[in-house]
């Protein structure tokens, strides 16, 4: 059964706006006149979201489904299929309640597919809004063995990890950011402003000015009279990078140098570690097989040499070798995780161990952050004092050397 959205007149004369589900717009007029409420505009949900889907290449414009968002609905549709509620049921509940526009119609959407006997990994499958691969693979995995509910409530605990993980790393990085725009705000003012009115002065008296001085005069008047260049020149330089990073061999070299950098090669490697070990976990702990779950987790290895070595790992595996045996040949991933793959899987707890993997790593990943923060802070009032530092010297060398005239 179709869902629709629907404008509404009551009778006191208000909008109301809202979801309801009817075999035709006709029918869903007539429901709507039996609630008292006089229909303004209809819209099938299924028709939008097909259009949609239609004019989006692979995904590559289909709207992405918000960590948090989809970390809420999941844990509420745990919570409503382990109290017992049909699975029809707990959909139409949770597309009715939910705040946004976009979960509105994912999650009804879901439920229009599922009520006419699509799975819901089917109908996840067939929804123009993204949510990953390893998500799908999860739920499908789920239904097959019988214990939906289980799966949702593990998968539910990694989104949230992740969305917490993602959290704690932004929030880590909001204060240098914040040091970096102020410092490029006050040096920019000082440039612009402050600095040709006080030098200028010297001007009049035809002064020499010292080298430090006319060189500041010469970066102030670029920044004043060539500032339209300067923009463009950092914009291309932007959308030069940009362009060079969606190139797979230029990507891998750059990601190849941050995993060697002193002091951010750990948190980067970490970061992805951490991830791709929940996903893996959560994957072969529904029932995914194996190979199937490595070929799965490819797709969150944010890394790209760390990618291609797990998709060398997916062939390995296929042939018979040992997950351990093909990540200790990676070469890339830290010796812990390795111990604890291979613990795993000796007792059969493959999934487990690779979960305690990740816990371990998000942790570190915090703490990695915290110490780069750490550095970086130092560093980057070092720089802003030099900066300052350089600008104030540049004005008060004239007045020195006119103090040194006059005393002579």
């Amino acid at each position: 059964m179709p869902a629709f959205e629907y404008r509404a007149l009551n009778a006191a004369g208000q909008v109301k706006k809202g979801m309801i589900e009817g075999d035709s717009e006709r029918q869903v007029r007539q429901l709507l006149r039996d609630q008292k409420l006089t229909p303004i505009a209809l819209k099938a949900i299924d028709k939008k979201t097909a259009v949609h889907q239609k004019s989006s290449q692979p995904g590559w414009f289909a709207s992405k489904i918000p960590t948090a968002d989809l970390a809420l609905a999941t844990r509420q549709l745990f919570t409503l299929l382990d109290a017992g509620t049909p699975l029809t049921q707990a959909l139409q509940a949770l597309a009715r309640q939910a705040e946004s526009k976009m979960m509105q119609r994912f999650l009804a959407g879901l439920y229009s597919r599922v009520l006419e006997g699509f799975s819901l990994a089917a109908a996840l499958d067939k929804s123009p809004y993204k949510v990953g691969e390893d998500f799908v693979a999860t739920i499908r995995a789920g239904e097959e063995s019988g214990h939906l509910d289980k799966v949702l409530s593990r998968l539910a605990e990694s989104i949230e990890q992740r969305d917490r993980l993602n959290k704690k790393i932004k929030t880590a990085l909001i204060y240098p950011v914040l040091m970096v725009v102020v410092a490029i705000l006050i040096v920019l003012f000082l440039m612009v402003y402050v600095v040709p009115k006080v030098v200028g002065v010297f001007d009049s008296m035809h002064q020499e000015l010292p080298p430090l001085t006319q060189g500041l005069l010469a970066v102030s008047d670029f920044v004043q009279h060539q500032w339209g260049w300067l923009l463009a020149g950092l914009l291309s330089f932007w959308m030069l990078t940009n362009g060079l990073l969606r190139q797979p061999a230029w990507r891998y070299r750059w990601h190849l140098v941050l995993m060697r950098v002193p002091g951010l090669k750990r948190f980067v490697i970490y970061a992805a570690t951490a991830r791709w070990a929940r996903t893996l976990g959560v994957l072969i702990g529904s029932g995914v097989t194996v190979t199937d779950a490595l070929k799965i987790s490819v797709e969150v290895m944010a890394l790209d040499p760390m990618r291609q070595a797990v998709q060398r790992m997916v062939t390995q595996v296929r042939e018979g070798n040992r997950v351990s045996q093909t990540m200790q040949q990676a070469g890339f991933f830290p010796p812990l995780l390795l111990n604890l793959v291979q613990t795993g899987e000796g007792g059969g707890k493959l999934d487990e161990m690779l979960l305690k993997g990740a816990e371990h790593y998000e942790q570190e990943v915090e703490n990695a952050a915290a110490t780069l923060v750490s550095i970086l802070e130092p560093m980057l009032i070092i720089v802003m004092g030099g900066v300052v530092l350089t600008i104030v010297l540049a004005i008060m060398m004239p007045i020195f050397e006119m103090n040194q005239m006059v005393g002579h």
